[in-house]
C-alpha cells in the first residue's frame, strides 16, 4: 500500500513540467536555507546547504530520467504523438514536433510504397519490359511473367527462382548487377547467346535492394543489322554489272577503232546481259519494297493451275534447251482451281525455277509436283542440283544471305525472300528440304479461300 501510495504521489508530481517541477524544488531549498539561517547560524548552514544541494541533484536526475521513462512509455501507447498531453511533456514538445513530422513523412511514404506495389501488383504482368527484385546477397524478391519469357524459362507453381543464377550464367548480367550496388541508377546494353540476344538493362538502387529491368532489343538491333546489310549488298549488287558494263563499253570503243566486228558483237552482248541483270536487279528490290510496305495488293484470280504452269514453262523454253534441262510437270487428279494473284505468283514461280535451272547439271530435270489435301493445296519444285548444305538451308529466305560455296556467286540474294513474302500475302507457308549435291525442294502451302 505504501510503495503504491509513493508511486501515486510521484504520478502526480510528474503531471507538471520538469522545469516547474525544478522551480518548486529550488524555492522551497531557498525557504529552508532562510528558516536554518534565523534559527542555526552560518555554521550549520552551510553544511545542510551541502548536504541539501547533493540532494536536490541527485532528485532532479532522478525525477529527470522518470519522467523520460514516463514519456517513453507515453509514446508507446499513443501511436499518434498528437494525443499526448503537451502540457504535461512540455519539455518535450520539440522532440514531440519533430517526430511528428517524422512519423507523418514515414507514413506517407509508406502509404506511396503501398500504392507503387499494388500497382506493381495488379499491371507486373501487363509490362512489356522484364522486371527482377533482388536483395544485395543475389536473392530474388520477386519478378514478373516477363522476365520468364525473356529469358526463356520454363516454371511451374512449386518451383521457384530465389537467386539470381537462377535467371542466367551471363557474366555481363552479374557484371551489372554488382555494379548496380555501387550506382543509384545504372544503364547498360549486354548481349546474351545461344541464341544471341541483345537487351537493354537498367537499374535502380533503392539501399536496401535493387530492381532490374530489361527490354529485349533483339529485334531492332537485328533489323538495324539487316538494314545496313540491304544497303551494303544494294551496292554492290548494283556496282557490279555497272562496272561490267563500263569495262565493256570501253572494250567496244576500242573494237570499233580497230574495225574488229567479232569483238564488237561479243562486247555488245556482255553489255546487253549486264544491262538485263541491272534491270533484273533493279526490280527485285522494287518487288520488294511493294510487297513489304503493302503498296502491291493482291488481285485474286481463278486459276487453271495446269494451263498456269504450261505458260511458265513455255516463257523458259530457250533457257532449258541450252542448258539441256527438263521441266516435268505432275499435278494430282481432280485438282481444283486455285484463286491467286496471277502475277505475283508467277513472279514467284519463276524465281524458283530459274534458281533450280541455275544450279542444276547439264540433262537433269526439275519437278513440280501439286497435290491438295481438305486445307491446302501444295505446289513443290524440286531439282536434282548442287542442293544445300544444313548450315545455309535455315537461311535461304532471308534478304541478301548467300550460301557458300557454288552458290555464292551467281544470284543477288533477293529473289528467294520476294517468294517468301509473295506466299506470306497469300497466308500461305514455304519450307526448303536439302541434301547437299542432291537437290534441293522447295514446298509452298497455299490454303483455300
Amino acid at each position: 500500500m505504501l510503495t503504491n501510495f509513493f508511486f501515486k504521489i510521484k504520478l502526480i508530481i510528474l503531471r507538471f513540467p520538469f522545469s516547474r517541477l525544478v522551480f518548486l524544488i529550488t524555492l522551497f531549498a531557498i525557504l529552508l536555507f532562510l528558516v536554518l539561517f534565523f534559527l542555526f547560524g552560518s555554521g550549520v548552514l552551510l553544511l545542510v546547504t551541502f548536504f541539501g544541494f547533493i540532494f536536490l541533484s541527485i532528485s532532479s536526475i532522478f525525477l529527470f530520467k522518470f519522467k523520460i521513462n514516463n514519456y517513453n512509455l507515453e509514446i508507446s501507447k499513443n501511436i499518434d504523438l498528437k494525443n499526448i498531453n503537451k502540457f504535461k511533456f512540455s519539455e518535450f514538445r520539440f522532440i514531440t514536433n519533430t517526430i511528428n513530422k517524422k512519423i507523418n513523412y514515414l507514413r506517407n511514404e509508406i502509404n506511396n510504397s503501398k500504392k507503387i506495389l499494388n500497382l506493381y501488383k495488379k499491371s507486373n504482368n501487363y509490362f512489356s519490359d522484364g522486371i527482377i527484385f533482388l536483395d544485395y546477397d543475389m536473392n530474388i524478391i520477386d519478378y514478373n511473367n516477363q522476365a520468364i519469357n525473356l529469358f526463356q524459362l520454363e516454371i511451374n507453381s512449386e518451383k521457384k527462382l530465389k537467386k539470381l543464377t537462377d535467371f542466367s550464367n551471363n557474366l555481363d548480367f552479374f557484371n551489372f548487377y554488382n555494379n548496380s550496388k555501387e550506382e543509384k541508377n545504372l544503364e547498360a546494353d549486354i548481349t546474351f547467346s545461344f541464341p544471341q540476344r541483345y537487351f537493354n538493362l537498367k537499374s535502380v538502387n533503392m539501399d536496401k535492394f535493387i530492381i532490374i529491368i530489361f527490354k529485349d532489343m533483339t529485334e531492332y538491333i537485328n533489323l538495324d543489322i539487316t538494314r545496313k546489310e540491304f544497303f551494303a549488298n544494294t551496292s554492290h549488287e548494283l556496282k557490279t554489272p555497272i562496272t561490267s558494263m563500263k569495262l565493256n563499253l570501253d572494250a567496244l570503243n576500242n573494237s570499233k577503232k580497230n574495225n574488229n566486228d567479232l569483238d564488237f558483237d561479243f562486247f555488245l552482248k556482255k553489255i546487253k546481259e549486264d544491262s538485263d541483270r541491272l534491270e533484273k536487279i533493279s526490280k527485285e528490290i522494287i518487288d520488294l519494297h511493294e510487297i513489304e510496305s503493302g503498296k502491291l495488293s493482291l488481285k485474286i484470280q481463278e486459276c487453271e493451275l495446269s494451263f498456269f504452269l504450261e505458260e511458265i514453262k513455255r516463257d523458259f523454253f530457250m533457257i532449258l534447251k541450252n542448258n539441256k534441262i527438263i521441266i516435268e510437270i505432275n499435278i494430282q487428279l481432280g485438282f481444283p482451281k486455285i484463286f491467286i494473284d496471277k502475277n505475283m505468283f508467277k513472279n514467284a514461280l519463276e524465281n524458283l525455277i530459274s534458281n533450280s535451272i541455275r544450279y542444276s547439271n547439264p540433262h537433269s530435270k526439275i519437278e513440280i509436283n501439286c497435290i491438295y489435301n481438305n486445307n491446302f493445296f501444295i505446289i513443290s519444285v524440286k531439282d536434282y542440283g548442287i542442293g544445300l548444305s544444313d548450315k545455309d538451308l535455315p537461311h535461304i529466305f532471308e534478304r541478301f544471305y548467300r550460301a557458300e560455296g557454288l552458290r555464292s556467286d551467281k544470284h543477288s540474294g533477293i529473289g528467294l525472300s520476294i517468294v517468301k513474302q509473295i506466299i506470306d500475302v497469300h497466308n500461305g507457308e514455304i519450307y526448303a528440304e536439302s541434301l547437299l549435291n542432291e537437290g534441293l525442294t522447295i514446298t509452298i502451302k497455299i490454303p483455300y479461300l
